[in-house]
């Protein structure tokens, strides 16, 4: 079977059965500017209201390959002497004949002190699971026949309750964080057969920043650690910060990939950043690598205008 094939059927059979665990979330290489993808206590980070859009298209090149598409929008408030912020997440990852939509509701309770800021955050949603098995071209082979009772015939769908909770601290050198997500496991039933089993995730994240003797420049090292209990992802990234205007780095995700990232400040708080994903695998006779693009805009929304005082000529 030529690697392709292979390829397509591994995303197939990973998930396709009566009783499924999964992996049930796409991974980010541009995870230092998504933490809010992976921790709802980042949530209101930097107290401005932030909208965020992602789109990560893996493997190109490949048939029915992960497609994640990431929307949310946080908003950082305080209450009397307090300090919070809320935010909503839409997930929608596609692989192979599945699609898994998630939304959740974020909070973030924020603990102020001289030398940084601990936060404690949780989220609350739903995950709705779809199997298009009308589109599943079945063929005869060594694993499955033309009437394999493994796979969903027609489109089947469920829904699952789902929270997490997480931790992060960080100041103006440093932040770590870890989260634990999709806690309930819930166990999600698509018709009368078939369910598919929810993994719990945890995740670790963490960063320095080292200023340069031109102040204008930092270093950026990071790290992310993933994992669903039945495998791990870790993720080492080194980015060049000009004057928090302009970045570029590179980074080395220990299991398939090196990646190749920059982004810019294209007006104030609008941001643009791109990854390109090379296959450190033999998955590199198949696809053309991935890419990863994001768009997000922060802006102080409690902004005071400041009125402006003009003099008439008449009363000088």
């Amino acid at each position: 079977m030529r690697l392709k094939g292979k390829i397509i059927l591994l995303i197939f059979s990973a998930v396709v059965c009566e009783g499924v665990k999964a992996q049930s979330d796409g991974i980010y290489s541009q995870y230092m500017h998504i933490k809010h993808y992976y921790n709802p206590a980042t949530v209101g980070e930097g107290n401005l209201m932030k909208i965020f859009l992602a789109q990560r298209l893996q493997w190109i090149g490949i048939k029915n390959a992960p497609k994640t598409t990431l929307f949310t929008t946080s908003l950082p408030f305080n209450v009397k002497k307090t300090s919070h912020a809320v935010g909503i997440q839409f997930v929608n990852d596609m692989y192979g004949i599945f699609s898994n939509q998630q939304i959740n509701a974020q909070y973030s309770y924020k603990f102020k002190f001289d030398y940084g800021t601990l936060s404690l955050g949780a989220n609350l949603g739903v995950v709705n699971l779809i199997c298009y098995g009308d589109s599943v071209h079945m063929v005869e082979s060594e694993y499955h026949t033309e009437s394999d009772p493994a796979v969903p015939t027609g489109k089947q769908s469920g829904v699952g309750f789902d929270c997490g909770f997480g931790v992060y601290f960080s100041n103006a050198r440093w932040y770590a964080g870890v989260s634990a997500l999709h806690l309930p496991g819930a166990n999600i039933l698509m018709g009368d057969r078939y369910h598919y089993r929810l993994q719990q995730v945890m995740t670790a994240v963490g960063g320095y920043n080292f200023t340069l003797r031109d102040k204008r420049y930092q270093l950026k090292p990071s790290i992310l650690v993933y994992t669903d209990f039945a495998s791990w992802q870790m993720y080492l990234s080194l980015l060049l910060d000009y004057n928090h205007k302009f970045w570029g780095g590179i980074s080395y995700s220990i299991q398939n990939a090196v990646s190749f990232s920059f982004g810019a400040e294209i007006i104030n708080g609008l941001e643009l950043g791109y990854c390109y994903d090379l296959p450190a695998s033999s998955i590199i006779r198949a696809s053309h690598g991935s890419h990863e693009l994001y768009l997000s805009y922060d802006f102080d929304v409690f902004a005071k205008k400041t009125a402006t005082k003009h003099k008439s000529i008449r009363i000088l």
